[in-house]
């Protein structure tokens, strides 16, 4: 059955003017004017918290920017974006009065975003601040937003099996035949690990620069991604036939903020890699700390938050020598046990031999020498950094909030019998439509295309010319049958389309545009009330979760004596 769909416009509306009314009343309470004396830059305060004129404006520039550009600024708007800020340090004052800050689960969670905050500023200081973005590099993303590529891979967990995966190819294994073995998924191992075409951004981004960067009928070697490795075999490409120097100068600002963060990112990988590689490694200990895992695989999976480290059951005379060293940076075995403790159980479960081990162990000294270098770096911020994970921190808070409020909420099954009887054409299963497009990366073309179907040519036709999606001329185009809330922001243009009209163009993204043929249409279908049941009991939960919520907060806001500054939020100039 299609996907079910929730269409209760009254109840949404009910539960939108409860939330307002609500957070009118919270912010009606918890209005003061300004004192003499008092900072005139602070707009909100609750408990320990201060929301100032600078932290209120950045705020507001990130829910902008969230809305698309495109928020009214008037004071309903202002006054609703500083209480929902205030309201998430309301949460944190509620969450230390329950303790919740200090539970060893939240100090565990807290030193991991330590680390990570931590090293998202060795990244920024060592090595993404060094990039640049050259004409060079910008006129390469250019051509590849332009061409798509097909290619099959041969996938491998460890560097390891990736090697000898390659090695196998150079005896004269078939790419066909390894994929074959190797792949549990039927289709890759049928197709020989076929992926189909991709363009920029739906791949992992080592795995497409490596890609397009070969020639057809080219097989690379092992190349890393986030998953594991990959061995990629380039089967096709295509290329827009017409490429222009004014499209190139008209995509050229968003055509850097993809190459930047495109270019940071390979940056950070092949930093981690070249730095793992020159490691000097024991490899004597190595193998008995992989020996004594083996024995205590429990030991290695454990978590015990109350702990700094893992409890391994090591051998006395392994114990506190060196296991990595480079330029003067030691690496123990208790450093090794202290790092364990802070990498995820899952990253742990992955390993199965000593391989996987040893990239694991590099991997683990390589964030301990970023932490030390970052630490001891003379333009450390120390008050900075900790202001960062705090806020982060915050935000383990707020789920955690989310989870009481969620714990004392039960939806009886009376409750979602009767509202299905007072609301059945609430619930309905989604008009579904059967569609195939044509993706073009211009809006010249896609304008030419639309005049071309309006002048009567076939749609088949001018698919096969135009497309800038190559798989699409194996189905015509077709992407079947598909909710219409699953179109997003073009579902509102669609939503009356015949089988035979023509739809478009849409700008999806910054280079995409799509114009669509209906195929077929179904009609909505009011839902049984079996077929029901899951999403009128997710609607009820929604709604209660969300007045819990808002009474708590309102609780909290005044026993914590939030106050919010009316006159000095609506005195400040529209900055957006």
């Amino acid at each position: 059955m299609a996907s079910r769909h929730y269409n209760r416009s009254n109840t949404a509306l009910k539960l939108f003017l409860t939330a307002a009314i609500l957070l009118l009343i919270i912010g009606v309470s918890g209005c003061s004017s300004s004192d003499d004396g008092e900072n005139e830059e602070v707009l909100a305060t609750v408990g320990q918290f201060e929301i100032s004129k600078a932290h209120y404006l950045n705020e507001l520039r990130r829910v902008n920017a969230r809305a698309g550009y495109s928020m009214n600024l008037s004071p309903d708007v202002m006054k609703s974006v500083l209480n929902s800020r205030l309201n998430r340090y309301v949460v944190v004052e509620f969450a230390h009065d329950r303790g919740w800050h200090e539970t060893p689960d939240a100090q565990y969670q807290k030193a991991l975003i330590e680390r990570k905050s931590i090293m998202e500023e060795f990244e920024r200081r060592f090595i993404t601040d060094h990039v640049e973005i050259t004409d060079e590099i910008l006129r390469e993303l250019f051509f590849r937003v332009n061409t798509s590529v097909r290619a099959s891979h041969l996938y491998a967990r460890s560097r390891h099996e990736a090697d000898s995966l390659f090695a196998l190819l150079e005896q004269g294994r078939s790419f066909e035949s390894l994929a074959a073995d190797i792949f549990r998924n039927p289709d890759l191992a049928g197709s020989g690990g076929d992926l189909g075409f991709f363009t920029v951004d739906d791949m992992d981004i080592s795995f497409e620069d490596a890609a397009y960067r070969m020639d057809v009928g080219d097989i690379s070697g092992p190349v890393k991604t986030s998953r594991g490795y990959s061995i990629i075999k380039v089967t096709d490409q295509i290329t827009t036939p017409v490429i222009t120097e004014t499209e190139f100068a008209q995509k050229r600002e968003e055509l850097g903020m993809i190459a930047r963060s495109q270019q940071k990112e390979l940056a950070v990988r092949a930093h981690l890699r070249d730095n793992m590689a020159a490691f000097d490694l024991d490899e004597d200990l190595a193998r008995k700390l992989w020996e004594a895992i083996q024995n205590d695989p429990e030991g290695y999976l454990s978590y015990n938050p109350e702990l700094d480290r893992l409890q391994l059951s090591l051998p006395a005379d392994v114990r506190g020598r060196t296991l990595i060293e480079q330029n003067g940076f030691v690496f123990t075995v208790d450093d090794f046990l202290r790092e364990a403790h802070f990498t995820s159980f899952s990253q742990r479960q992955q390993v199965s031999s000593f391989r996987d081990f040893e990239s694991q162990m590099r991997s683990m000294a390589y964030r301990s020498h970023a932490l030390d270098r970052v630490r001891s770096h003379p333009g450390y911020n120390a008050a900075y950094v900790q202001r960062t994970i705090e806020e982060t921190f915050y935000n383990y808070l707020n789920d955690r909030f989310n989870e009481y409020i969620a714990s004392e909420v039960t939806v009886p099954e009376e409750a979602i019998q009767a509202e299905f009887e007072a609301n059945p054409d609430y619930y309905v299963e989604p008009l579904q439509l059967d569609m195939a497009e044509i993706v073009v990366t211009s809006q010249q073309a896609a304008d030419h295309v639309w005049t071309l179907l309006q002048d009567g040519e076939d749609f088949n036709e001018l698919l096969l010319r135009f497309t800038a999606d190559p798989g699409a001329r194996e189905n015509y185009g077709r992407i079947g049958y598909t909710p219409i809330d699953q179109f997003g922001m073009m579902a509102p243009a669609l939503k009356n389309v015949q089988p035979g009209d023509y739809a478009g163009p849409f700008q999806i993204t910054g280079t995409r545009f799509h114009i669509f043929k209906c195929l077929g249409r179904v009609e909505p279908r009011q839902l049984t009330y079996e077929e029901a049941i899951p999403e009128v009991e997710r609607v009820l939960r929604s709604e209660a979760e969300e007045e819990l919520k808002m009474k708590k907060i309102g609780e909290a806001r005044d026993r914590f004596n939030a106050r919010v500054y009316d006159d000095r939020l609506l005195a400040i100039p529209n900055q957006l």
